[in-house]
């Protein structure tokens, strides 16, 4: 076990699917830097428990998502029981994204968020990194040069130097207190919810089951891969002081609201009350130091938004910090609010009106199936996020003729052959590189001295052309879902969004682009 370092260019907080995103996404870039956690053990509470199509995304590009797939569930019916004792089966609650997105990950999977950290965790030790656990960030000065972070560790205090430093340690963060941004928004104080990890006797481990009652509703959804389930229930408005959770309280509410005998607890591992929070801070960056995930927004759990929001935030904020770090224009950095900051507060919203109409709907079987129908969308799965309106995004001449936009995510397309190359557009971008996509009859030879270890240029030839050197489009499936009716040259972002597109001819706008950021020489 090496020594934690007393200094590092970037220092991250939590590890947590944030944290761990983004040190992952550090490692492979070979920049300098720690992640530190409070706890002395890794966390063992589901707490999520669904990750999104764009989460298992920005997993593959880390090389994270075989195991999440491996271990997830992507159907997971629901039966719902009646207050006459019968029951209702309906399809899962989630939904696959839609087709036209073009992903190959159109389902959320049903997961633990503890083995979406496992995932993270495991990719992050292939990496060459580990986590310093038992190790809390009690103090923090900042200067023009950097961060002081004095840390409580076993052994004692130490200091801790970064130039930079990621809170990413959730919704009491200590970072978001050093630096004096509070989370601003609402608490619904009457509505709670009972939160549970518990094992039981009774029930198929093939759905979620659901019961409703005049005291309110109760759940339990089984959390793949283990005999756990997680248990959420709700706490009546009227309750002024609900009863401390255990295990004795969530069967005798079982009892009440499932019926007497129906469902045994043997077992509790993690044991919860929750609030309703809907805030988020005012700025995701003060000076040196930045908030990411539920440090920076906290959110209620319908749609399954926050843990995926924090690893989107992380993979958004990676690239730019490993940029600056070589030297770009720390400008850059200022991007990481600007186009993550709406986002999240776009989803915020969502999710909090997605929540109210699942309260308003507790108490009758028939109107909560309704209400749970909805909460996934294309809009849940973050495979529509855009970065249109960003300072990083080039305006397109053609704006109203095509739908893929500089701003909108790079959509997937199947069927490229080369040589020594068969698969796809995303195998193309999966690493920590640009990516310039040439859809031309022949490749330009100029275009290859754009090329370099931080940017890969593909010729993408029409199905039609033989004998000429790049990567065949065999099928015409990139050339249809990038839109493509003449020569262009479409930049791609090391996070997977498009940055340009111009005509084949205009590679000074690429080069001008690149050079603006200095993020390629």
């Amino acid at each position: 076990m090496n020594p934690m370092p007393s200094f590092v260019d970037v220092l991250i907080v939590g590890a947590g699917p944030t944290g761990l995103t983004l040190a992952c996404d550090l490692a492979r870039r070979n920049v300098n830097h720690c992640i530190i956690e409070r706890s002395t053990f890794h966390s063992v509470a589901s707490r999520a428990k669904t990750i999104q199509p764009r989460s298992l995304e920005v997993a593959d590009d880390l090389g994270a998502v075989r195991y999440m797939m491996d271990t997830g569930i992507v159907d997971l019916p629901v039966r719902y029981y009646t207050a006459d004792g019968g029951s209702v089966d309906k399809p899962g609650i989630t939904v696959a994204a839609s087709a036209e997105l073009e992903t190959p990950y159109r389902d959320p999977v049903w997961i633990a968020q503890f083995d979406v950290e496992k995932a993270l965790r495991d990719r992050y030790a292939e990496l060459g990194g580990q986590v310093e656990l038992g190790v809390e960030a009690v103090g923090l000065v900042q200067d023009s040069d950097g961060v002081t972070v004095t840390v409580n560790t076993l052994q004692g205090n130490k200091q801790i130097r970064a130039r930079y430093v990621v809170g990413a340690d959730g919704g009491k963060s200590n970072i978001r207190k050093f630096i004096q941004l509070p989370l601003v928004g609402q608490t619904h104080e009457n509505e709670r919810w009972y939160l549970g990890d518990v094992r039981l006797e009774g029930l198929d481990r093939g759905r979620i089951h659901i019961w409703t009652s005049q005291e309110g509703m109760i759940g339990v959804t089984p959390l793949p891969k283990t005999d756990i389930w997680q248990l959420q229930a709700t706490i009546p408005a009227e309750t002024e002081e609900p009863e401390q959770p255990s295990l004795e309280v969530y069967q005798a509410m079982f009892d009440r609201r499932a019926g007497a005998g129906r469902v045994r607890l043997t077992a509790a591992s993690w044991l919860s009350i929750a609030r309703i929070n809907i805030r988020m801070v005012e700025q995701y960056r003060k000076d040196r130091v930045f908030l990411a995930g539920d440090a920076a927004h906290v959110h209620p759990a319908a749609g399954g938004q926050g843990m995926n929001t924090g690893m989107q935030d992380a993979y958004n904020l990676g690239w730019k910090l490993a940029a600056v770090l070589r030297g770009a224009d720390p400008a850059l950095l200022d991007t990481y609010d600007e186009e993550r900051r709406p986002i999240d507060q776009a989803v915020l919203q969502d999710s909090s009106k997605k929540m109210e109409a699942i309260t308003g709907t507790v108490t009758e079987s028939g109107a909560l199936s309704q209400t749970m129908s909805i909460l996934s969308d294309d809009l849940t799965s973050g495979l529509r996020i855009s970065y249109r309106s960003s300072s990083l995004t080039r305006p397109f001449a053609r704006p109203n003729v095509i739908r893929t936009l500089p701003g909108d995510r790079a959509p997937d397309a199947l069927g490229l052959q080369g040589t020594g190359f068969a698969g796809s557009v995303f195998d193309l971008l999966r690493g920590p590189h640009w990516t310039l996509l040439a859809f031309a009859k022949c490749t330009d030879p100029s275009l290859k001295n754009l090329a370099n270890n931080e940017l890969h240029v593909h010729g993408i030839l029409p199905s039609d052309v033989e004998g000429v050197e790049g990567i065949i489009d065999t099928a015409g499936n990139a050339y249809r879902i990038y839109e493509v009716e003449s020569e262009e040259l479409i930049l791609i972002r090391p996070d997977g969004y498009i940055a340009l597109r111009t005509s084949i001819e205009d590679t000074a706008s690429v080069s001008n682009y690149l050079n603006s950021i200095s993020c390629a020489n």
